[in-house]
């Protein structure tokens, strides 16, 4: 059965003086849908790789969602963005495991594999026509790791340079890293972790996406507990304990 369509990027769209088309394809709402359950179950596979970060890509697209919302996007827009969080690690599937597993600090050259997933991870993406455009998903998974003093990678970017929904991610998944275990690092808990990134606010992370943690905050506070019982993780954190970075002394924020 055809449906009307408005996306001039679909591939059977036929345009008429009024702007919209009609295809025998899916629903837009359906392709949408597919494409939110492949990114999902994509990020679960990046999540599997790595046994230290369960659940990581599921929290950091929902976090993502949420912030994008407090910033005033729109569903649409806060929808990409989520999808981005998904996707943000999955880079890491060409990462070594003896790297990524690692528990005890890296050598340089480990260090620089690590710092080459935001790249692959793009570069995975970029042949869906969707998700390739510099400032979509594969800017935001390219640039999820840059920081808003420069100090970030693969680029240095720093400031306005950073694709917003980059900076989103940056904040949703520093806070996602802060409160899972992994093998050098207690999880902290949400206020402790929550501190951190208030603190880094204008320095690592752009003030106006922690503004909108601020505004969000019990909502989000809500969410991760909620979400890991949903999957079956446990739901507190034991007390934090400094973190033995496996890096060369790169900070969680950094690595996650």
């Amino acid at each position: 059965m055809s449906t009307t369509c408005r996306m001039s990027v679909c591939p059977r769209h036929s345009a008429s003086a009024s702007g919209t088309g009609t295809c025998g394809l899916a629903t837009c709402r359906e392709l949408s849908l597919t494409g939110h359950q492949l990114a999902e179950a994509l990020g679960n596979a990046v999540d599997a790789k790595d046994h230290s970060t369960h659940f990581h890509s599921e929290e950091v697209a929902e976090i993502s969602r949420i912030l994008a919302l407090h910033l005033g996007m729109n569903e649409d827009e806060a929808e990409t963005i989520h999808i981005a969080g998904h996707l943000h690690d999955i880079g890491k599937i060409g990462i070594p495991d003896a790297v990524l597993r690692k528990p005890g600090p890296l050598t340089d050259d480990e260090w620089n594999i690590i710092q080459q997933h935001p790249r692959m991870g793009a570069d995975i993406v970029r042949p869906i026509a969707a998700l390739a455009p510099q400032n979509g998903i594969a800017g935001m998974i390219l640039h999820h790791h840059e920081r808003l003093d420069g100090s970030g990678y693969p680029h240095g970017l720093s400031g306005q340079a950073i694709p917003i929904g980059a900076r989103i991610i940056a904040v949703a998944d520093s806070l996602s890293a802060m409160l899972q275990p992994r093998p050098y690092c207690r999880p902290k808990t949400f206020s402790q972790a929550y501190a951190d990134v208030l603190r880094l606010a204008g320095t690592k992370y752009d003030p106006e996406v922690v503004n909108a943690l601020t505004r969000g905050k019990d909502i989000i506070a809500a969410t991760f507990p909620a979400m890991r019982r949903a999957a079956g993780l446990p739901t507190t954190a034991a007390p934090a304990q400094p973190c033995r970075a496996p890096q060369r002394p790169q900070p969680l924020e950094l690595i996650s």
